[in-house]
């Protein structure tokens, strides 16, 4: 064996930095480092090793090389460290000799991590000069970037221009991008158009990303309808796609179908029980939560930080202080897992859930971390059940508006803690603070499923083609509760306007229009499934539990915080959220 033929194998194998100065010290005695081929190979290793800092200097002094491959090293490499950024900064200042279709797909992926579509848009037009537009790998990148920066429009340009919609990769990278940047109806769209086009002859099955990615949008969207006709539709169920099953029925409603999938899977991994665990945290389930994290331990499964945040949340949900300190300090002293925000914040919600504000304002102090918005909102979200210290409150109110200045959910909350002791000034001098910051408050947004088309609802929004019937069918919801004793709870009405204005607002309110709009176009005993973008009101709830027992249908409503399951006249949080 030659020893250039010796040092490329040295090179293909070595896995350490050491052996890689050693390997380069030889090539530069032997004067192997002015091959360009070897070279280029070193670069390459020094990237795979994540050295690029060495991988960029020995660049710099070596001969000119004669292809792409080091310099596309070095763009992976940094893509893979804690600064993607830097691999779009190393294209721009290093001359990439003959770029090709393996150079762009990662220089896109730094730039949909930055946002950036003035970077993309640059790329994009580098593609079109070295006509790679075309290529697989450029194309589904360019869809990825597009959609997952929210520019629907050129995503859907460049879609309509591939001449690769047989592969799935294709429709993988779209579907995939909506979901992440949140358009989760738009990835729908895209599913339901593969689906017609695999009917109208084009063969373009979905895969494990397909419907990985679709069960993601649907969790989003509670549209249990699609979940159920994919787990119909699969041949087989292995970890990833049954785990991203398990988690949409749990976040669509269905906790049972959620636990029967998980009893039936053969293969589960953290993520797994996790999501489970979660699941039945959303929906206040503590003990079964606790049992489940016990049963995974048990079966030698080691859990990680984010089941915990899972397990202290159930706790949270469930007033299960007692348990909820004991898993924390197991977490620590037996898993030997330190804390992260998230776990914190479980804690403080834990303590003032149970109106602990004391305990919780101590945990808060002592936390080797500083405080972030999540640890105060749960404090001042406690203040308005326990608003007596109103010095407590500003306090909080105050480190909340220092962390997160243009969070209107702090200023919302605080007004309504006002509005609640009839401190209309105050509420006055708030909505001032917020209309000089520029600040507006997020709109109540409902949404529901019917023969698997998605409706949403928002307050005072009345362009619903059944408008008309919804309307009478609140008349008739507002009627019917009340024959059961439903007083109209106005005092969280954060309004300064007379009782009959407050009782309209309230029963516009999006999740009351949603449950309207199920009942006219359902039948018992059917479900009804209602997603809600931000908290439940007092008013709505009692409403729910009401209608309920009224109409003899089980209602489900998925809040910012957690499930709700409303049923004869009762709710599964038992008035504690």
């Amino acid at each position: 064996m030659s020893e250039s033929a010796a040092i490329l194998s040295l090179l293909e194998s070595c896995a350490s930095l050491q052996t890689l100065h050693q390997i380069h010290g030889r090539m530069i005695k032997s004067h192997h480092d002015q091959s360009p081929r070897l070279a280029s190979k070193l670069v390459a290793a020094a990237a795979r090793l994540r050295a690029t800092d060495l991988a960029v200097s020995i660049l710099r002094h070596s001969p000119p090389l004669p292809d792409p491959f080091a310099h596309n090293s070095i763009i992976n490499a940094f893509l893979r460290s804690s600064s993607p950024h830097l691999s779009l900064l190393f294209f721009s200042l290093y001359h990439v000799p003959f770029p090709n279709s393996h150079t762009f797909p990662p220089l896109l992926k730094a730039a949909a991590l930055s946002h950036s579509l003035l970077l993309g848009s640059a790329l994009h037009a580098s593609l079109l000069k070295l006509s790679l537009d075309s290529h697989l790998h450029c194309h589904t990148a360019l869809l990825s970037f597009y959609s997952s920066c929210g520019d629907l429009i050129s995503a859907r340009q460049v879609f309509d221009r591939t001449p690769h919609r047989n592969i799935i990769a294709v429709w993988n990278a779209i579907i995939s991008g909506l979901v992440k940047y949140g358009q989760s109806n738009e990835a729908l769209e895209f599913f339901n158009l593969l689906l017609l086009h695999n009917s109208d002859g084009l063969v373009c099955e979905p895969d494990e990303i397909t419907f990985v990615s679709v069960l993601a949008a649907c969790a989003d969207l509670g549209a249990v309808d699609v979940v159920r006709w994919i787990e119909s539709d699969l041949k087989r169920i292995n970890v990833q796609v049954g785990t991203a099953l398990v988690d949409a029925y749990s976040k669509c409603g269905c906790v049972e179908d959620a636990r029967r999938v998980f009893d039936g899977m053969t293969e589960r991994n953290v993520m797994t029980w996790t999501v489970m665990i979660m699941g039945f945290a959303m929906f206040g389930y503590g003990e079964e939560a606790i049992a489940l994290f016990e049963e995974m331990v048990g079966e030698g499964v080691r859990p990680d930080d984010v089941t915990f945040v899972g397990v202290l949340y159930a706790c949270s949900h469930s007033g299960l202080v007692d348990e909820g300190r004991r898993m924390f300090d197991r977490m620590i002293n037996c898993f030997k897992i330190v804390p992260k925000m998230e776990h914190y914040g479980c804690m403080v919600d834990l303590l003032s859930r149970a109106g602990m504000l004391e305990e919780a304002l101590k945990l808060v102090k002592s936390m080797p971390v500083e405080p972030g918005p999540v640890i105060w909102g749960s404090l001042l979200s406690a203040c308005r059940k326990n608003h007596e210290n109103i010095q407590l409150i500003e306090y909080v109110a105050g480190h909340l508006m220092e962390i997160e200045p243009e969070n209107d959910a702090t200023y919302v909350l605080l007004s309504n803690i006002y509005a609640d002791d009839d401190r209309w000034d105050d509420v006055a001098r708030v909505r001032a603070l917020m209309k000089e910051r520029g600040i507006r408050k997020t709109p109540g947004c409902s949404s529901v499923e019917v023969d698997g088309i998605v409706h949403e609802f928002t307050v005072g929004d009345k362009s619903h083609p059944r408008i008309v019937e919804i309307d009478e069918m609140l008349e008739e919801i507002d009627y019917k509760v009340r024959e059961l004793g439903h007083s109209v709870d106005t005092t969280k009405v954060s309004l300064d306007i007379d009782e009959d204005d407050k009782k309209n607002s309230l029963m516009l309110h999006s999740e009351k229009v949603a449950l309207a709009f199920a009942l006219i176009s359902t039948n018992a005993p059917d479900s009804i499934r209602i997603m809600k973008n931000i908290r439940i009101c007092s008013d709505c709830h009692s409403v729910m539990k009401l209608a309920s027992k009224a109409y003899g249908r089980e209602i489900i409503v998925r809040d910012r915080n957690r499930f709700h399951r409303f049923k004869d006249g009762k709710c599964t949080c038992l008035d504690f959220w």
